[in-house]
């Protein structure tokens, strides 16, 4: 079979911008979800939550700050944002801004549970579709696809980033729990395998053959 009966048409600007929009207010509500079931957020936003507590601002804000930080180290491995990141990366806190307020905050473990497990999902969705669209993929997303550049694999790229980040964020005091170890754990085998087809969907390539290491 040739490349041509397998490569999908690229999909038009106007379809690609709006999955970027949706897939913005996903993450911010699967990050709002996270942090309200209180089991453990996101790597990232073990970051923001610690740095918002000890800067006294609010998470999504924080978001901004460490979204500069990982922005920085994209660049250093030769994945420069694009403008799409640079919106995306605010709009994503302005979301979790609005929307974390008006989330629910149950005491019974099962919704707790539920709403930290349909939090993840929509954030494993909402990355894949971000960054298959190349046209706001997330700083954290550069990084990874700038070190599977270089011939580290997606998985192992990712589980050293948010071991990193993890770490930083315990020490300023941020939220965590199973939802963290979960993430960790979960998160570079899972966008391994959504993000190759969502690419294939969108009709775009952001990925380049790894070189090196492949977990």
């Amino acid at each position: 079979m040739n490349q041509s009966e397998t490569t999908t048409e690229k999909k038009s600007f106007r379809f690609r911008a709006a999955a970027l929009l949706l897939a913005i207010v996903m993450v911010g509500t699967g990050i709002s979800m996270m942090v309200s079931a209180h089991l453990g957020v996101a790597p990232a936003d073990v970051f923001s939550t610690g740095g918002a507590k000890q800067l006294n601002i609010g998470v999504g804000t924080m978001g901004w700050i460490s979204g500069a930080l990982f922005t920085l180290f994209a660049i250093a491995v030769k994945r420069p944002p694009t403008w799409g990141t640079l919106i995306g990366t605010v709009l994503v806190g302005q979301v979790v801004n609005i929307v974390l307020p008006l989330m629910p905050e149950p005491e019974l473990m099962l919704w707790r549970v539920v709403m930290m497990v349909v939090g993840m999902a929509l954030l494993y969705f909402a990355i894949s579709v971000g960054v298959a669209t190349t046209l706001g993929t997330g700083p954290m997303e550069l990084l990874m696809l700038g070190l599977n550049d270089k011939g580290l694999s997606m998985q192992v790229g990712r589980w050293g980033i948010e071991g990193v980040v993890v770490t930083a964020g315990i020490l300023l005091g941020g939220q965590i729990g199973i939802g963290t170890i979960l993430f960790v754990i979960l998160t570079g085998p899972v966008l391994a395998r959504t993000l190759p087809p969502m690419v294939r969907f969108m009709g775009t390539d952001v990925i380049q053959q790894p070189t090196g290491i492949d977990a």
